[in-house]
């Protein structure tokens, strides 16, 4: 029988996610804490499975809401990029020394 791994959730994480710049455009200070697709119906994914996006502001719909309605790219394109997004915040996390990442290994 299969046992269901806890998610990892900390709000301190998804905050430090959120105070990184836009991982796809590099803008300052917009960033929202974006989770991974694959969390399930209803359910979102693991906090280490996260990366910055920015979010709409005025004249711009923002990257985290062009991710999620895949706007220029495709399913498949955006479930790569995801794995390179989360791939490359898990290794800032853990340059910055996010505990969270030592735990997660």
């Amino acid at each position: 029988m299969l046992t269901k791994t806890k998610p990892m959730r900390s709000r301190s994480y998804r905050m430090w996610v959120a105070s990184l710049p836009c991982i796809n455009c590099g803008i300052v200070g917009w960033s929202q804490c974006a989770h991974a697709n694959g969390g399930g119906m209803g359910t979102k994914d693991c906090d280490s499975r996260t990366f910055p996006l920015c979010a709409t502001r005025p004249g711009d719909m923002g990257c985290h809401m062009r991710f999620d309605l895949c706007v220029d790219m495709t399913k498949a394109e955006r479930r790569e990029l995801t794995e390179q997004y989360v791939e490359r915040t898990q290794a800032m996390a853990r340059e910055a020394g996010r505990v969270e990442m030592k735990e997660a290994a």
